[in-house]
């Protein structure tokens, strides 16, 4: 257009300064370019300008112009619709970065959030697993110490119980002796047997035994010797089965106390086994899945983000090129329009006018 516009201005110039007709060598040159053919068109109109209507001229530049204008409308009216479309967008992206930045921060403190107090439910899990190993070491220590003192024990019962069945032998022994029945009946033998039991007790038996060596003399016939003796034997007795019950007494208030204290062990033992370490457990699990799920979300929030970032940097660029573009084209569309009073000038002044 522009180029047109150019060529019939300058052709309607150079015809419009002629005076007479052209020679032959002119007229051949012009002849052989379009700007040539263009200009002897031009120059004959001039010459027939008085002769014909040249109303379809100016109807078809005034339809161009009318175009023109048509146009620079239409495209005024588009652009402002991109642009209101484009703050729209530009809006809407603009919150959506709002919205996922404050996700990602909200999210980022709940995971941070989450994974301390995961960290403290691991720092009391490890202590109560070091408590119940300490416990349970302490029970064990218990258990085998209650069973140590258990076998103690038994050996110093059975001590004392075969003490005093001896001495419950020694007790008949006197009472065969003094009644002339033993000799008779069992044999000096017997007797011997009986004080070599007695001299392996725990107890020491030094002075019940020489009585019964002296009690063993052939000529031993002393009935007040024999009583003594007896009632020696009667006196140790009844110290060992007092000695026997002191230790049983005494034996059971310490394993009353060891029972309960290992009662105590074990109950802790279950509680820390079965609730407290399990409940805490169950807790960190819990903990894992909520940070897993922050993580989750948190990576979509991220992902959001950068996409709703793109889509404003491609929205601001795509705004940019949409301004270039229309600024370039009013350029062009008002440089053409502004053609159109040169060309109607120079139409009227080569002679061609409306009519």
């Amino acid at each position: 257009m522009r180029k047109l516009v150019s060529v019939l201005l300058i052709s309607l110039t150079l015809a419009s300064q002629i005076q007479g007709p052209l020679s032959n060598p002119i007229m051949n040159e012009l002849e052989s370019t379009h700007l040539g053919k263009a200009f002897l068109k031009l120059l004959s109109l001039k010459s027939k300008a008085q002769q014909f209507d040249f109303s379809k001229l100016y109807a078809a530049l005034d339809d161009l112009q009318n175009s023109i204008k048509q146009r620079l409308a239409d495209e005024q009216q588009a652009y402002q619709q991109d642009e209101v479309q484009y703050f729209t967008d530009k809006e809407f992206f603009s919150g959506q970065i709002t919205q996922f930045q404050n996700e990602i921060a909200s999210l980022e403190i709940d995971v941070t959030d989450f994974t301390e107090s995961r960290d403290l439910l691991q720092i009391a899990l490890n202590g109560k697993v070091d408590e119940l190993k300490e416990v349970q070491s302490l029970a064990d220590g218990l258990a085998a110490r209650i069973k140590k003192e258990e076998e103690i024990f038994k050996d110093q019962q059975n001590q004392y119980t075969n003490a005093v069945q001896a001495l419950d032998q020694a007790l008949q022994l006197i009472g065969q002796l003094r009644d002339g029945s033993f000799i008779q009946n069992r044999g000096v033998s017997f007797l011997e047997e009986g004080l070599k039991q007695l001299q392996h007790q725990r107890i020491m038996y030094g002075p019940l035994i020489t009585a019964f060596t002296q009690i063993m003399a052939p000529s031993f016939n002393d009935s007040e010797a024999s009583a003594k003796v007896q009632k020696l034997i009667q006196n140790l007795r009844d110290t060992i089965v007092k000695n026997k019950t002191d230790l049983e007494n005494a034996y059971q208030q310490v394993r009353s106390i060891d029972d309960h204290n290992l009662s105590q062990y074990n109950q802790r033992i279950n509680n820390l086994s079965t609730i407290v370490i399990p409940t805490i457990q169950a807790e960190i699990q819990t903990r894992d899945a909520q940070i897993q799920t922050k993580q989750n979300l948190l990576r979509d929030a991220q992902t959001n983000f950068k996409t709703a970032t793109d889509n404003l940097d491609n929205t601001n660029n795509r705004w940019v090129e949409r301004t270039n573009e229309h600024n370039k084209l009013m350029d062009q569309l008002l440089t053409q329009q502004s053609l159109f009073p040169k060309i109607v000038n120079q139409l009227e002044g080569a002679g061609v006018r409306r009519r």
